[in-house]
C-alpha cells in the first residue's frame, strides 16, 4: 500500500499533468482561432481589393476621359465669371426718356424708339414697267376700239351709273350698228385707257359714252338726253353716216 507521502506526490504530478494539458490545449485553440481570424480577414480584404480593381477598370480615369474613343480633348479651365446676357444698354441718361401711360403712370424707355428713320423698312428696288410703254399700248388699243363702231360705251361692270347708261342705250333704243361696250375693270389696259380718255375727253370717270370719238357724257347725261327726247337726235348728229338708225323701242 502506498504511503501517504507517495500519494501526495502522485496527486501533485497528476495535477501538474492536467494543468499542462489544459494550458497547451488552450494555447492550441487560441493559435487556431488567430489563424482562422487572420485568414478570414485576408480573404475579405482580397475580395474587396478585387472588387475595387474591377470597378476601376470599368470606369475611365479623369485623364482617359479627355481621350475617350481615341479623340484627344483639351480641358478648359472653368471660370467663375458668368456671361452677361446680350441686352443692349443705354449709353446714359441722355438716351432715356419718360412717357406717360394712361395719363398718370410713367415709364422710362430709350429715346427715338419710334424714329421713322430707324424703323423705316428696307425698300427693295423692283423693276417696273415703264409708263411710256403702257401709254403707247393704250393709244394703239384706243384707236383700234374707236374704229370698231361709231358709238362706244366705256364702262365698269360693277358701276351702277354705267349699268343705267347701258340699259338706256342697249335696251330702250334700237341703234344700228349697236354700241360697243368696253369694261375697263376687266380690260388688261383698263387703267391707262381710262387715263388716256380723261386726257382726250376731259372726263376721268365712267361711264364715258363716245360718238365718233367725242364724249356726250356719263350716266346722268345720257339719262337727261333721254328724258328731254334729245338722245336719238344727238347720236345721229354726231354719228353722221356711220350711225344708220336710232329709234326708241316700243
Amino acid at each position: 500500500m502506498l504511503s501517504q507521502r507517495r500519494m501526495r506526490l502522485l496527486a501533485i504530478a497528476v495535477l501538474v499533468i492536467i494543468t499542462m494539458s489544459f494550458y497547451y490545449s488552450s494555447e492550441a485553440r487560441s493559435v487556431q482561432n488567430q489563424r482562422f481570424y487572420r485568414s478570414t480577414v485576408a480573404a475579405m480584404e482580397a475580395h474587396k481589393q478585387a472588387k475595387e480593381a474591377e470597378t476601376a477598370a470599368s470606369i475611365p480615369s479623369q485623364k482617359d476621359r479627355h481621350s475617350w474613343n481615341g479623340f484627344k480633348e483639351e480641358t478648359k479651365p472653368i471660370s467663375d465669371n458668368k456671361e452677361e446676357p446680350a441686352i443692349p444698354k443705354a449709353n446714359g441718361a441722355d438716351d432715356l426718356e419718360e412717357i406717360p401711360i394712361a395719363g398718370r403712370t410713367k415709364i422710362t424707355v430709350p429715346k427715338n424708339r419710334n424714329d421713322p428713320e430707324k424703323e423705316k423698312p428696307v425698300q427693295v428696288q423692283t423693276p417696273e414697267q415703264p409708263e411710256a410703254d403702257d401709254r403707247t399700248d393704250a393709244v394703239t388699243e384706243l384707236n383700234g376700239i374707236l374704229k370698231r363702231d361709231p358709238i362706244i360705251i366705256f364702262s365698269k361692270f360693277y358701276c351702277p351709273y354705267s349699268a343705267r347708261a347701258k340699259s338706256i342705250l342697249l335696251d330702250k333704243y334700237s341703234i344700228v350698228p349697236a354700241p360697243f361696250v368696253v369694261e375697263l375693270d376687266q380690260h388688261e389696259l383698263g387703267r391707262p385707257l381710262q387715263t388716256l380718255l380723261g386726257e382726250n375727253t376731259g372726263r376721268h370717270t365712267v361711264p364715258n359714252v363716245l360718238v365718233n370719238g367725242k364724249s356726250i357724257g356719263g350716266g346722268d347725261d345720257v339719262t337727261a338726253l333721254d328724258e328731254r327726247d334729245e338722245l336719238a337726235s344727238t347720236l345721229k348728229s354726231l354719228g353722221g353716216k356711220w350711225v344708220q338708225e336710232v329709234r326708241r323701242k316700243e
